[in-house]
């Protein structure tokens, strides 16, 4: 699926798919803390993307996804810190 064919607002797997970016977000988001990098908006879009087999193959559909990134990401930043405050710093790492 591309990232422009997504549940939108009102439709009724909409809260599903926002579910399922915040959580590929705030993955992406420990990854990078505990590897001692940081990404740019654009760079966490497209791990969101890879993480979710999403298209973002057309501008339409990276700005799409863009979009949900930049606005769930204080989110996912907020789990990630009560993460690690819950676990002592530590993290489990998905092998995929």
């Amino acid at each position: 699926m591309n990232a422009s064919e997504a549940p939108v607002f009102g439709d009724p797997e909409w809260n599903r798919y926002r579910a399922r970016v915040a959580e590929a977000l705030t993955d992406v988001e420990a990854d990078m803390q505990q590897r001692g990098y940081g990404l740019n908006l654009e760079g966490l879009t497209l791990e969101v993307a890879e993480r979710l087999p999403l298209g973002v193959a057309t501008v339409e559909d990276f700005q799409v996804l863009e979009a949900l990134v930049k606005a769930l990401r204080p989110i996912a930043r907020e789990a990630v810190r009560a993460t690690r405050e819950q676990q002592g710093g530590q993290f489990v790492l998905l092998l995929l």
